[in-house]
């Protein structure tokens, strides 16, 4: 009798033992299954975040995003990329917990560390009746990171340990760095200040970009590849930092202004850099994009400065090669006449084509002047190269003169483009027609051209 009593009350302990146990397991099983957050952030207005990193508010303004950040003032207001808020709410609302604990209702999650967390993230709605969402997260020191949210006070959340890094990001993260912003393609007027170096001003019209600072060049063309690069050059400009305390730029002249206007656009976007006395490696910037100073290393800044030079039409050949239906070279006294056939270029009276004439004809219009021409031509320049251009009715559509001179740079000669003036070019296109059409032997014929 007594053996069946115990037997009886080991198999109770173990029952009750079991069933206790088993609820447990169930309560945690069902908050497992509870979604860490059910509501939607597609009308959030604000988010203000508390972290290691300090505190800092984002609110909406419109499409637009803008952030309150620490410093002398909360006066401080600089531009948020919007794609930056984005990815942050949804990598809040995409976590995935681990495994979730119930039984918090009446409090107690303090256990956790969680009525001091680590990271506070509190989310206002625009729904008047919208409760706002405050969100906590805190490490317990050995690699968990136990989560809470307004929506599921009776719960606490287990997460991955990388939660807080992805999450707990500083103020600047979602910060707009670019200097400018505007559509590359519809950009009307360009302008570039220096007050001791060239300034100019260009505009776009129908046929391109033209200049109308300053006075030499009013109406000459600009380059549109150059402008094009240089714009572009201008949207990816981003500071190296913004500079969240308030500040006034000193009142002297800025050494670097450029301004952008945009189609119908009577304001300009400007952008404006002044030196720093005390370090010379940085310069302090002003734009009309961003809503606070900021630092740009001098070597950024140099490769702002562009000269009218620079950006100037420089191509000194205009032409058609489709036009072109008889080439003539002179090189030495040696003369070629190279004439357009059906199936390519031919030396006249060959049956063989010759490679590359088309080549080296497209070549031609893509020469451009590497310093200002000369009206007449330095006693050091020795002649090189002549070549004529003709038509299919042999009217001359180009006639080219190149040049050596010792006193050009290394790599440049002189080009006359008929009567016209002396151009500093390259002489790599020199170079290759001297080695198409090399000097002849005595006693070797040659069909010649025109002098």
């Amino acid at each position: 009798m007594k053996r069946f009593i115990y037997v009886l009350t080991t198999v109770l302990i173990v029952a009750a033992a079991a069933t206790g146990y088993w609820y447990a397991t169930l309560d945690e099983q069902k908050a497992g299954e509870a979604r860490w957050l059910s509501r939607s952030f597609e009308d959030v207005v604000s988010i203000h975040v508390q972290g290691e990193h300090g505190s800092f508010m984002l609110s909406a303004d419109g499409k637009e995003w803008e952030a309150q950040v620490p410093g002398a003032s909360w006066n401080v207001v600089a531009r948020v990329v919007p794609e930056k808020v984005v990815g942050f709410l949804a990598e809040l609302e995409a976590l995935t917990p681990q495994r979730a604990i119930g039984g918090f209702d009446q409090g107690g999650f303090e256990q956790y560390g969680l009525d001091q967390p680590q990271l506070k993230i509190i989310i206002a709605f625009s729904g008047k009746q919208e409760d706002s969402l405050a969100v906590k997260l805190t490490s317990d020191g050995s690699g968990a990171v136990y989560g809470w949210n307004s929506e599921s006070k009776g719960l606490v959340y287990e997460f991955d340990r990388k939660v807080l890094t992805r999450l707990g990001l500083p103020a600047k993260h979602f910060l707009d760095t670019r200097v400018f912003s505007f559509d590359e393609a519809k950009v009307a007027k360009v302008q570039l200040v220096q007050p001791f170096g060239s300034s100019w001003l260009v505009e776009k019209r129908k046929e391109g970009f033209f200049f109308t600072l300053p006075g030499y060049l009013k109406d000459k063309p600009a380059s549109d590849s150059a402008l094009k690069l240089y714009i572009h050059s201008l949207a990816l400009l981003k500071a190296d930092r913004l500079l969240l305390e308030p500040m006034v730029a000193d009142k002297h002249i800025p050494a670097l202004t450029i301004r952008l206007w945009g189609e119908k656009e009577t304001e300009p976007s400007v952008v404006e850099f002044f030196p720093v006395k005390d370090d010379p490696s940085i310069y302090f910037g002003k734009s009309s994009w961003l809503t606070v100073p900021f630092y740009l290393n001098a070597q950024s800044v140099a490769q702002l400065v562009r000269s009218a030079f620079d950006v100037q039409g420089r191509t000194v050949v205009k032409l058609d090669i489709g036009t072109v239906a008889r080439f003539e070279v002179n090189h030495g006294g040696t003369g070629y006449v190279i004439e357009r056939s059906k199936t390519g270029w031919r030396l006249k009276g060959a049956k063989k084509d010759i490679p590359g004439i088309d080549m080296s004809l497209w070549r031609f219009t893509e020469l451009q002047f590497e310093a200002l021409p000369l009206n007449s031509l330095p006693e050091s320049a020795v002649k090189l190269l002549h070549c004529v251009l003709l038509d299919g009715k042999g009217a001359v559509l180009k006639e080219l003169t190149f040049y050596a001179d010792p006193r050009l740079p290394q790599g440049q000669c002189w080009m006359k483009n008929g009567g016209g003036m002396y151009y500093p070019v390259s002489s790599r296109l020199v170079k290759d027609l001297q080695g198409m059409f090399p000097v002849s032997t005595p006693g070797t014929a040659t069909a010649a051209p025109r002098q």
